[in-house]
């Protein structure tokens, strides 16, 4: 039983390898890897990961958790069902879930400087601010640098809050001051105080 799950988990990543194979032939040329085919470069297996990182101060940045993990030979890993969540003062601030997840290799060693996190495949950014009000961000790819703490797309992203229903092509979002940027095609509308709904193009 337990290498037939196996077996079928074999499957299931050489197609979610497949489906990353643009960015992991990037990786490939950059590290001079060109004899393994990307959809068949792993490995290693775990489950149930959970990575903290923590800042300059000793206080959590922001942790890394995954249903799945797949060790790539270009020391990258390819996540299932990731979720990053983001602190500040001791709590979390955003999270962030998607179906799958590609991290760059750490050439530093450093648990402190992951370069991006790739994530594809119903991306939610979700947020309550000091009111309990939610906002929630949806899209199907994302670039996360952990570091900066900054967002980025080129998809089209949808954005609802309690009083906001936006959508817009492109987005860049900086978590440190709480500002999202839209690119183009933006269109949605919001609650005035009058309860009455206004409509931006």
């Amino acid at each position: 039983m337990h290498q037939t799950f196996i077996c079928l988990t074999i499957i299931g990543v050489t197609g979610v390898l497949f489906y990353f194979s643009p960015d992991l032939a990037k990786t490939g040329e950059k590290t001079g890897e060109h004899s393994a085919s990307p959809e068949f470069a792993f490995d290693g297996y775990s489950e149930g990961i959970n990575t903290v990182f923590y800042n300059d101060k000793g206080e959590v940045d922001y942790t890394l958790r995954a249903k799945r993990q797949f060790h790539l030979k270009d020391q990258s890993s390819l996540l299932v069902e990731p979720l990053i969540r983001f602190f500040k003062n001791g709590g979390s601030t955003w999270n962030i879930v998607a179906e799958l997840g590609l991290v760059g290799g750490n050439a530093s060693g450093s648990a402190g400087l992951m370069e991006t996190i790739q994530l594809s495949g119903d991306v939610e950014i979700h947020r309550l601010d000091p009111n309990g009000k939610p906002t929630v961000l949806s899209t199907q790819r994302l670039e996360i640098d952990p570091n900066q703490e900054t967002l980025e797309t080129q998809e089209t992203v949808h954005m609802v809050t309690s009083s906001i229903t936006h959508k817009g092509r492109g987005m860049f979002a900086d978590l440190n001051s709480d500002e999202i940027n839209f690119h183009s095609d933006n269109s949605g509308h919001y609650a005035s105080q009058g309860n009455n709904a206004a409509t931006e193009q």
